[in-house]
């Protein structure tokens, strides 16, 4: 009988094992890397790696998910004993583009960011993105129609002031994509991507793995994952080593600086400013030792394209200049297919802007 509740004890130990760690895959099995994964009440519980694993779901019993290129899920740990759970494509295409002779490109982009810490989602900014590529030029402008809202003003004016313009740039166009940085940097011998098997590409250091290349010949799309933040911290780690100063490499604070791009490509595989898809981007480190964690999760979405001239930009500004609640947010990702964030998330955002207005 003993022994019957020792291994009954060890057995459920192994599940509660196994119900602490999180794997979110595709329809087809594959990791999802950097998937935002918060609590009921829109507490960040922490974010998937490259192998698209959370390590410790610090025993919730509801999850929400949330990813720029997947339908956003809410799950009971109850129901996934296997710990896996799978992510639906969202689908999101661009609008066709017929090359006309004209001397802009007009994109249209759609960004989306959250706040979240200990006490869950804690800041919104949204908005739409004005661009144009001057065609002669080979030049990104971008004009901003923005909404910024938050629980706390000085909270508010702080991320604004801070990152708010780094902010707004990610949310628009820019003249090179991630994947083009680190082609870049392969070329200079700082990184490593190996040969493509199964459409995938690593993309390595001299110390480890920092992301992947994955191409979709069906779709014709490249998404790239790299985490930039690991990226800089083996830069600093790999000088140190060169100078002879190993000891001095002390260990690094947990964070991350993640990006997920996709753009469309060309039967060649290239792809220039206007294939730009959607991007994602996860900031987040511990504020202090004795404090928790934040994550900021910037999403971006290509909602329009086409070929216009100064004349016809300008017309457009102006009829572009209105302010958007809210609610007129929430219309404007319906109507171009962008996909809701987790219901859980979504009502705090809808609290936030409720206090404000009560200002």
């Amino acid at each position: 009988m003993k022994f019957k509740i020792i291994a009954l004890v060890i057995l459920l130990g192994v599940f509660g094992a196994r119900a602490q760690r999180l794997q979110v895959v595709d329809v087809d099995g594959q990791p999802i890397p950097y998937v935002c994964v918060t609590n009921e009440r829109g507490v960040l519980v922490g974010t998937t790696d490259e192998n698209g694993t959370l390590e410790n779901t610090k025993n919730e019993k509801h999850l929400s998910l949330s990813h720029v290129a997947y339908k956003a899920k809410s799950v009971s740990t109850d129901t996934i004993a296997s710990g896996v759970v799978v992510l639906d494509d969202v689908g999101f295409m661009l609008n066709e583009v017929i090359v006309k002779p004209k001397e802009l490109l007009y994109v249209q982009t759609y960004f989306r960011l959250v706040y979240f810490d200990d006490e869950g989602p804690l800041y919104y900014r949204g908005g739409v993105v004005d661009n144009t590529y001057d065609i002669a030029k080979k030049k990104v402008s971008s004009k901003k129609r923005t909404i910024a809202k938050g629980a706390n003003g000085l909270l508010r004016f702080l991320i604004s002031s801070i990152v708010g313009g780094r902010i707004d740039k990610l949310g628009g166009l820019e003249e090179e994509s991630i994947y083009d940085r680190i082609v870049a940097r392969v070329k200079k011998g700082r990184l490593t991507m190996d040969n493509e098997e199964m459409g995938r590409r690593i993309i390595s250091d001299t110390i480890s793995s920092l992301g992947y290349v994955e191409i979709d010949t069906v779709a014709r799309q490249r998404t790239t994952y790299f985490n930039q933040w690991a990226y800089y911290d083996h830069v600093k780690d790999t000088e140190l080593r060169a100078k002879g100063k190993a000891d001095k490499i002390k260990e690094h604070e947990p964070g991350v600086e993640s990006f997920c791009e996709v753009y469309n490509i060309d039967e060649s595989g290239h792809s220039g400013v206007s294939d730009f898809v959607m991007r994602q981007m996860l900031v987040g480190k511990k504020r202090s030792r004795n404090d928790g964690e934040y994550v900021i999760m910037l999403q971006t979405y290509t909602t329009a394209r086409d070929y216009i001239d100064k004349k016809e930009f300008k017309q457009l500004r102006k009829e572009n200049e209105v302010e958007m609640k809210i609610q007129e947010l929430r219309a404007f990702e319906q109507a171009h297919n962008i996909p809701p964030l987790p219901e859980s998330v979504q009502a705090i955002v809808d609290e936030l802007f409720k206090k404000e207005l009560s200002k």
